[in-house]
């Protein structure tokens, strides 16, 4: 009798165990899921407009789409710092610094994988002689 008591208590135990587990699950599952879209509605907000892959079997809502602006106000996430550097220039007018060059693209959006932003810009006006034409120390205009 003691071995069959000892047997429905383990038995019991591992119920209990399951069900206190997946009640956990359960809840993680629920904190996971208002994370993930409070994060989506940050990337959202930010404009990011690269889909959000993800691996969750349900659908998670997605925020609303941001308007579309004129092509010369809209941040200028994705381009190539070569591109980004050719449209500061062609809307400074005139010859820039590498500091000067950096400071406003990333005032437009972009976002460096870099450590250093600068060197990513020195780098692409060095590299593209024919764009680009040194007029000074460090300062760059448009090779015309």
């Amino acid at each position: 009798m003691d071995d069959r008591m000892n047997r429905i208590t383990a038995e019991i135990a591992e119920v209990v165990e399951r069900n206190l587990r997946r009640e956990l699950l359960r809840e993680r599952e629920t904190m996971l899921r208002s994370e993930l879209e409070a994060v989506q509605a940050e990337l959202g907000r930010m404009g990011a407009g690269q889909p959000i892959h993800r691996a969750a079997s349900k659908s998670v809502p997605r925020s609303q789409p941001q308007p579309m602006l004129p092509a010369s106000s809209r941040p200028m996430r994705g381009a190539s710092a070569r591109a980004l550097i050719t449209r500061t220039l062609k809307q400074s007018g005139r010859p820039m610094t590498i500091k000067e060059l950096t400071k406003a693209i990333q005032r437009r959006g972009w976002k460096a994988t870099r450590e250093n932003p600068s060197k990513t810009v020195d780098a692409a006006l060095r590299t593209h002689p024919q764009e680009f034409r040194r007029t000074a120390p460090s300062t760059f205009e448009l090779n015309r």
